[in-house]
């Protein structure tokens, strides 16, 4: 079943899955998305290929290692996470919210709710008293950098960048711990 999942995904890559379908997923369905993924916690690295789906108002993660065994398959939405897999190292209430959160940053699923706009292109989600998110657009309106606000200071960014119009690479970092996700595109 696996197989034929990832088989799907990747023929809708190469029937011509959009450079800007990122930012399609903010605003609706969209076909998955295929990522070299590496994650750095404390110096500890985790590489392997992720897959990110948005359908409706939620994504699903699915994190497997290049050789094939599954890491983790969820779903999240911007306040909640569904776990339809996770290895037991990763089963960890703490770690899963913290990838939920990252998650619905990157995705841009916090777009959602209410926003305001500042003006050039950025839009400002308030999620609680002190914790708020904030996206930055460029003139493609393309997500070029979020970030994850509590009590006036940056604790998560997401940096995205471009080549050609086309998503190159998102790099998230946590300032609070060390803990980084890099995540390249597999275009066709």
């Amino acid at each position: 079943m696996r197989f034929l999942l990832l088989i799907s995904i990747f023929l809708c890559i190469c029937e011509g899955a959009s450079a800007q379908a990122v930012q399609q997923a903010v605003e609706q369905d969209s076909v998955p998305i295929v990522f070299n993924a590496v994650i750095e916690v404390s110096g500890q690295v985790i590489s392997g290929i992720m897959v990110i789906k948005r359908e409706e108002n939620r994504c699903r993660v699915l994190f497997t290692t290049v050789a094939g065994p599954k890491l983790m398959d969820i779903y999240i939405d911007a306040v909640n996470y569904e776990i339809l897999y996770v290895i037991k190292k990763l089963k960890k209430k703490v770690v899963l919210q913290l990838f939920q959160k990252d998650f619905a940053l990157i995705t841009g699923l916090y777009l959602a709710a209410t926003y305001r706009d500042y003006g050039e292109g950025v839009r400002t989600v308030k999620l609680s008293k002190k914790k708020s998110v904030s996206y930055v657009f460029n003139q493609q309106k393309q997500i070029v950098r979020a970030e994850y606000l509590g009590k006036n200071k940056i604790l998560v960014e997401v940096n995205y960048t471009y080549q050609s119009g086309r998503l190159d690479s998102i790099f998230l970092r946590h300032h609070n711990f060390n803990m980084k996700i890099r995540l390249n595109p597999i275009w066709d």
